[in-house]
């Protein structure tokens, strides 16, 4: 690709034809830049004149070949230019500290206390968003750098991930003390509970199709009249005697221990999830999220 001029370039109008990528319409994506139409149009033109080649097709909207390697080569500028801003401001300390992490819904409430008082103490300019959201929704805000940290049991799509493992969990059958199931080893046989209610969570979600799998493999059908997405709900329904479910073993963990809920592992199911924390390879961590990490593997 030749230029004939000396190209003037800023980062505006990269994210200009960056958004305009993603929109496919101009009216959209001035929208969006809260620019007008025109100002947006005339930008694209006179880049395209900068650079001697058309970077987008215009009827239908659409990249060209130009185009695509400029979008490409323009989100590595810009996330070059954010990576620089971010490492400065971490060494100099001389911005607040931000942080976003994707948490599961049901892991937000045992662990993130625990790490957030740590780093409060240690970074008071820090200041953190947590997005709880299913797994299969947070893998996707990390691939499109909504957030910088993703907890889970699941690699995102790619293999641009650095991965931190923190804990090998295991699962626990959770049922209430009042159904009077006597078991004094540390174990119990899932088809003990063949008669009773489940409590399920949705199939879509890892823990209920964990629950559907095991039963069917055991021969057991399954009697559910409650189903949730919540592991807390799930939980204090147990606590009123309404059904018995499967929980997260580091969930149990961290809970106050009830007198009128009972926990064991499942004989004979040997079943662990390598939970860990994903960042994108690219991704400069600052200070604050390395020591998330590492607090986070202290605490488990």
């Amino acid at each position: 690709m030749f230029f004939r001029y000396n190209i003037f370039m800023n980062i505006n109008q990269m994210k200009y034809v960056i958004v305009l990528a993603e929109e496919k319409s101009f009216t959209k994506a001035a929208r969006k830049l809260f620019i007008s139409q025109p100002s947006l149009s005339k930008s694209i033109k006179l880049l395209e004149e900068e650079l001697a080649t058309e970077l987008f097709e215009r009827n239908p909207l659409k990249l060209t070949y130009s185009g695509e390697i400029f979008v490409k080569k323009a989100k590595n500028i810009l996330k070059d230019i954010e990576n620089t801003k971010v490492q400065i401001s971490d060494i100099t300390n001389n911005s607040k500290s931000h942080l976003r992490v994707g948490v599961p819904s049901h892991r937000c409430y045992y662990f993130i206390p625990k790490i957030l008082k740590n780093l409060q103490n240690e970074f008071p300019n820090f200041s953190i968003v947590i997005e709880e959201y299913p797994t299969n929704v947070l893998k996707k805000m990390i691939e499109e750098d909504k957030i910088d940290l993703f907890i889970g049991t699941e690699s995102p799509n790619s293999k641009n991930y650095v991965k931190t493992h923190i804990y090998n969990e295991g699962i626990y059958l959770v049922f209430p003390t009042i159904w009077g199931i006597n078991c004094n080893e540390d174990e119990i046989h899932l088809e003990i509970f063949k008669d009773k209610n489940f409590i399920l969570f949705e199939e879509s979600l890892t823990l209920g199709h964990l629950i559907r799998k095991l039963c069917s493999e055991k021969g057991i059908e399954i009697h559910s009249n409650i189903e949730c997405h919540n592991a807390e709900t799930v939980y204090s329904m147990i606590r009123e005697g309404l059904g018995v479910s499967i929980l997260p073993e580091l969930y149990m963990k961290f809970l106050p221990k009830q007198k009128n809920i009972s926990f064991k592992k499942i004989k004979n199911i040997n079943y662990e999830r390598d939970l860990s924390v994903f960042y994108k390879q690219d991704k400069f961590l600052i200070k604050p999220a390395t020591r998330f990490i590492e607090i986070f593997k202290e605490i488990v």
